[in-house]
Order: structure tokens, then sequence, then C-alpha cells
């Protein structure tokens, strides 16, 4: 076992010497197993090992007893066990996700904590990783779950060996290659005596239906060593990935500008026709590069790549294709745009919309050098809202319906109804900062109201660039 595990190490470069190693220690099997070979090899390799263990209260009685026990190995060793209990039945039903999802999302949020924690104290990053226990079965059970979910070609590489998390720390998996029976009968051997979970043979979860009844079914039937091949299957499609993304990585290099909008979220904007005149394979990677620039980096399926797809390819300049989580994918005329679109309220945000309903005590600095201002005895009469029916803007000479300006000015469709307004009655005097107005740009696009009069002796003038708080 340990020179499987060394080999794996060895080639996939998981660990050097002199390294922090955070292990998540659920008290199972799989994580003892990597918890025992990991401890047998820090004296050699001059590790520091940091066990974490997740309590995640989801049964009663028996996830204290694993935590006593994990506590107990820990302490045999004279290892420190970092200890962290969540409600995660609780914070399911605040957050609308199933429980499942939620534990994961607790338990690498406790090793990235402790890997912070380690960083703290004076370690650097690249001297840090965090190891988890996937074995080979759950590799297998990953691919053929992500098949049956409408993966693409690149969901059959499986889970990586290593990873980095949001925070830039490295997540690896030094029994990727190992077999459960393996590990099973190495505690046996060793008398670790883990602790198993009954949930696991309960067939609730897709994953446990998947490991349960579909992997013995098609060994019993098909193909005895159906584990392995689709574990062969995965470093073939790993592979590929590899070569491709780096492909697509240098066009994508080329053609992407990466932005912030209003609520300081990334936004991605490619111009279509660079997309076009791409091989399809490379499009659909451009794609998953650039949601991943704008945080969505797991739950992407192949047809979502598919729809976006169609979108950069359809006649509809303002479509939008709605992903998972919040995250949007829309065509703004000659450009698509990646952006994670969930509702942000800056504070200066929920200041502007606390105070539309006293408009006199709203103010703008004086610094900005008063191009745009209305004097003090107009105060009253304006308002700061958002779009309606009927709204006119002075453009100097003439004035225009509010909806055809947006037209004119390619807003999306999709951001006009968030974009504020300062107004007067229908009549709109200036469009407040935004994505698309924003102060590098107003004088540009925001050449409104010609009538705006400037009274530098009244305290209360409005310089319409940047709202401050009184």
């Amino acid at each position: 076992m340990k020179n499987k595990v060394l080999n794996t190490i060895k080639k996939h470069s998981l660990f050097e010497k002199d390294m922090h190693i955070v292990i998540g220690l659920s008290g199972g099997p799989d994580s003892v197993c990597l918890f025992d070979v990991l401890f047998s090899m820090a004296e050699e390799m001059k590790w520091s090992l940091h066990p974490v263990h997740v309590n995640h209260l989801f049964r009663p009685g028996e996830a204290e007893e694993d935590q006593a026990y994990v506590e107990k190995l820990c302490k045999d060793r004279g290892l420190k066990c970092h200890t962290f209990i969540y409600d995660c039945n609780n914070i399911a039903m605040e957050t609308g996700k199933t429980s499942e999802e939620v534990g994961r999302l607790v338990r690498y949020q406790a090793f990235s904590h402790t890997a912070e924690e380690i960083t703290n104290g004076g370690a650097s990053k690249d001297k840090v990783a965090i190891a988890v226990a996937h074995n080979a079965e759950d590799q297998c059970e990953t691919i053929l779950f992500r098949i049956m979910r409408g993966s693409g070609v690149d969901g059959l590489a499986g889970i990586p060996y290593k990873r980095f998390d949001e925070k830039g720390f490295r997540i690896v998996r030094p029994l990727l290659d190992i077999g459960r029976r393996d590990i099973e009968e190495y505690c046996e051997i060793k008398k670790l005596n883990p602790r198993f979970d009954r949930t696991n043979k309960e067939n609730i979860y897709t994953r446990n239906k998947i490991r349960n009844l579909l992997v013995p079914y098609i060994e019993e039937n098909f193909n005895k060593g159906i584990v392995e091949t689709i574990n062969r299957l995965g470093k073939i499609a790993a592979a590929d990935k590899d070569y491709m993304y780096a492909q697509a990585g240098k066009e994508y290099a080329g053609v992407a500008k990466k932005s912030e909008n209003s609520h300081g979220a990334t936004v991605v904007k490619i111009p279509v026709d660079a997309l076009k005149s791409l091989h399809e394979a490379i499009r659909m990677r451009i794609y998953a590069l650039a949601l991943g620039d704008v945080n969505l980096k797991e739950n992407i399926t192949f047809s979502q790549l598919k729809e976006i797809d169609t979108v950069v390819f359809g006649s509809n300049p303002s479509a939008v294709v709605n992903l998972t989580e919040g995250f949007i994918a829309t065509r703004e005329y000659d450009l698509i745009a990646f952006s994670d679109n969930k509702v942000r309220v800056t504070e200066e945000e929920e200041w502007v919309m606390r105070e539309m309903s006293y408009p006199q005590y709203i103010q703008y600095a004086k610094e900005a050098g008063f191009h745009r201002a209305f004097s003090g005895v107009e105060l009253e009469t304006l308002r700061i809202r958002g779009r309606e029916p009927g709204d006119r803007i002075n453009l100097g000479g003439f004035t225009k319906k509010l909806q055809d300006f947006l037209v004119d000015e390619k807003v999306p469709k999709i951001y006009r109804d968030e974009i504020k307004v300062l107004a007067r009655g229908k009549e709109i005097l200036w469009i407040l900062p935004s994505e698309y107005f924003s102060k590098e740009n107003l004088q540009k696009r925001g050449r409104l109201s010609k009538t705006n009069t400037v009274d530098k002796d009244k305290k209360s003038v409005i310089v319409l660039e940047k709202a401050i708080k009184m």
C-alpha cells in the first residue's frame, strides 16, 4: 500500500519534502488508510500532518462516536485533531441546497480554513497541501454519474489527482489508484478499526445507487473489471482534456476581455466573430474557461455549453442563457458576455435606494467638476428611479425616447431594467454610472440633458458623477 501511494505521489507530483499536509479524516476506511500511510512516511519526508474532522451532525450519536474515534486516533499519534461541527441539515434548508451538497461545501471550507491558519503561521502556500481520500471506486462512480447526467468529453476525465481551490491551496488525492477492497484489507491488517457510515449502504442518493446497485450489476453481468476499465477511460480523457485546454487557452487569451460589473463581479466578454471562426471543440472549452473566470467551475453540462453555442450563432442580439446558480451567458450584439448575475447590493446602491424617498438629501461630490449639475431649488422635484414608459432624454437640441436611446447605445436588453436614472417627471436628466455608463465613458455615452444648470453658490448642488453619503 505504501509503495502504491508513493508511486501515485511521485507520478503526479502531489507532495514534496518539508510540507504541511491537511488530511481530511472522517474516520472511515479510506481516510484512516490515507492518514496511516502518510503518517508512516511523515518522518522520512519531513511532513507536518494536520488532520481535520468534520462532524456534519447527520447521524446523531454515531456522528459523535466518529468524532471521538478520530480525536483518539490523532491523540495516540501525538497529533492535534482540528474538529469542525456543522448542522448541515439546517444549512441545507436555509440555502435550498441538498444536504449532500452542503456536506461537501463545509468539508472543503474546513480544510481551507485549516490551511489558512498554517500559512498565517508563516508557511508559504506552496508548502501546504490538502489531502483527501477518494479511491479508484470513487473515480469510477464519478465518471458513471457524469455520463448519466449528460457530461461532455471533459467530464469523462473524472476526479483530478491534483487541483487548486478558490484560495489557491493544492488539493490532492493520493489513493485515487487504490481499490476499496485493498484499502479495507490494509485497515484490517493494521488493526485500525475504522468507522463505517451505514448511510453509504442506503440507496437514497444517486451515487449510492451507482455504488451499491449499478457497478455490482455490471460486474456480475458484463465486465468484472468495470472499475479498472472506466478508470482507464478516465485517464485517456484526462490526457486529451489537458491538451485541448492548452490549445483553447491560447485562443482564449487572445480574445477574452475581463472587467467588473457594478457589483464588483467579473465579466468576461468575447467577440462573436472570433468564436465563430474556431473549431467547435475549442469553442466549447473557451466557454468553460470564461465560466471558470466568472467563478462557475462546477456543474457545467455539455448541453449548457451547446446552448451557449446556439446563442453565439443565433440571430437574436440580446439572447440569454440561464446557467446554474445564477450565472448567465448573454449576447450583447457582437459580443457574448459571461457573468455572475446573482443579485448583489453594494453599500452605495443600498443608500441610494434608501434615499429615493428623500431626494433633497442626495448630494454628489463637488470635485467631479460640476460638468452636470442642478441648483438646489430643483432638488425636491428630482427622483432616482428605474426607467418607466414614456421617459424621454434631452440630447441637446432634440429629445429621444429612453428606450430608443438604450437600443442605439447597444445596451443589452437584460441590463436595461437595472439602469438607474435621475428624472424630473418623465424627463431623464442623467443616467447614473453603471457597467454601461461608467465614469470612463460618461462623456461619450452619457451626454444627456443640455438644459442642466450649475449653481456653485448653493450648498446643495448635485454633481452627477459619484454618489456619496452625507
